[in-house]
């Protein structure tokens, strides 16, 4: 079984909007697999056998939580299909500043959703600033996981400054209890080597959607072959990858002994699938 921790699509009727948003943010870096639409998407996992996505969405604005609820609850609901309610796990986000944001966290466990998805230079916070933590404590207590996305973002070249490790450990250093997944293995990007090895001693997860392969690839293939295996998650950051090289480039560093934990196990145990 393969679940793929951390992808991105969008509704049939809005993707293209989203995507072109999308492709002039990387400035031309990066180039997208398909069209952006769930329907593409899961075509895309039908053809490499990947079996189920987490489908992270991303509040930008304090307003958007109710539209992305009602997409979310959509696809739990079969309105989009048999093949996506089977196959497609969403994560709702919400913004910082959303005045009903802990109500909205309530309500994304009472709807059974599995966990929340945060990016902290879309949504403009750091996650070392104390006023954050408190919703991070939440999150916690509601037992709901948090991807986050961790490390550089091409969309914003200039800043460092919010979800590097630094920030990641010291938001797990002052909210105890938190199930954290770093993207990006761990938000290494942009930072030297071995910055984030004190993550792993505070319990972090960290996910195998790196981006970057050609620009940090010596501390991202070090990670990739030492990160604890009951702790790494694989992920594509779809539909920026493809999903076959996704998948080889993990079962080119990790045994075989390590593929089950990696491509479902440990997803399925934080997910309760």
């Amino acid at each position: 079984m393969i679940i793929d921790m951390h992808a991105h699509s969008f509704p049939d009727r809005i993707a293209g909007r989203a995507m072109a948003g999308l492709i002039r943010a990387t400035r031309g870096v990066l180039t997208s697999i398909g069209d952006g639409t769930l329907t593409n998407h899961l075509d895309q996992m039908d053809h490499d056998g990947v079996d189920m996505a987490c489908l992270l969405q991303i509040a930008t604005k304090p307003t958007q939580f109710e539209v992305l609820m009602r997409t979310a609850k959509a696809i739990r609901d079969g309105e989009f299909g048999e093949r996506a309610q089977r196959k497609i796990i969403p994560f709702p986000s919400v913004h910082p500043a959303d005045p009903d944001l802990f109500a909205h966290l309530d309500e994304i466990a009472a709807e059974g959703f599995k966990g929340v998805k945060f990016h902290p230079y879309y949504q403009d916070f750091s996650l070392a600033d104390p006023s954050v933590w408190p919703m991070f404590r939440k999150v916690a207590d509601l037992g709901l996981v948090v991807e986050c996305h961790c490390g550089y973002d091409v969309g914003y070249p200039d800043r460092f400054d919010a979800c590097g490790p630094k920030e990641v450990a010291a938001l797990l250093r002052n909210v105890k209890g938190l199930t954290f997944i770093a993207a990006h293995l761990g938000g290494c990007a942009g930072f030297g080597p071995h910055e984030t090895d004190p993550l792993v001693d505070l319990g972090c997860y960290a996910d195998t959607s790196a981006l970057f392969c050609n620009w940090y690839r010596d501390e991202e293939m070090r990670l990739l072959h030492s990160w604890p295996t009951e702790r790494l998650l694989f992920a594509t950051d779809f539909p920026w990858t493809v999903y076959s090289e996704a998948i080889r480039w993990v079962k080119e560093f990790r045994d075989p002994a390590d593929w089950d934990a990696i491509f479902s196990g440990n997803a399925r145990r934080l997910l309760g699938i």
